[in-house]
């Protein structure tokens, strides 16, 4: 029996949701097309002449994102370059606005500059890395973001990954 109590005790710990816990949504980055620039249809081609494993974007799981936590994390494996060897150096994580509006001033702009982020370094060691990002001010409360999303750049500042869907082949 005495061994009995702390065993429900932690059972029970476990089957509660944590209010202080963080739980993240995840998506998979696919790899950025080119675009086709005529009519009809063009043959497959990426921006980008690196590949990846997966890049698996978190974002929180919560109606409104919460303070002291990270706005998103992003988890990057098996980066590599043209050759296939794995990267070691600097991508570059872009945060896209989308359409913002702050109570009491209004919308922005689409492209106005007081909307947009500064790209984020992210540092790969053997084609391996991850970058938990924050914005430096808290938007104001009441403050929606339509739209909006990331993209990573390669080395070379070519366009690796981005939002989307994948199917299997």
């Amino acid at each position: 029996m005495r061994r009995l109590l702390p065993c429900l005790v932690m059972v029970a710990a476990l089957a509660i949701p944590h209010p202080a816990a963080a739980r993240y949504s995840r998506v998979y980055l696919v790899p950025a097309l080119k675009q086709c620039p005529t009519a009809a249809t063009c043959a497959r081609e990426f921006e980008s002449s690196f590949t990846f494993d997966s890049i698996v974007l978190q974002t929180p799981a919560t109606r409104y994102p919460p303070t002291g936590k990270p706005s998103l994390v992003l988890d990057l494996h098996g980066v590599r370059d043209a050759a296939g060897t794995p990267v070691s150096g600097t991508l570059m994580l872009k945060v896209l606005a989308g359409r913002v509006s702050i109570p009491g001033i209004g919308t922005f702009p689409d492209d106005s500059s007081l909307t947009q982020q500064p790209p984020i370094p992210i540092q790969l060691k053997d084609g391996a890395g991850k970058v938990k990002y924050e914005p430096s001010l808290k938007p104001p409360n009441g403050t929606i973001v339509n739209g909006g999303g990331v993209e990573v750049f390669d080395p070379d500042g070519k366009l690796l990954a981005v939002t989307g869907s994948q199917y299997k082949p």
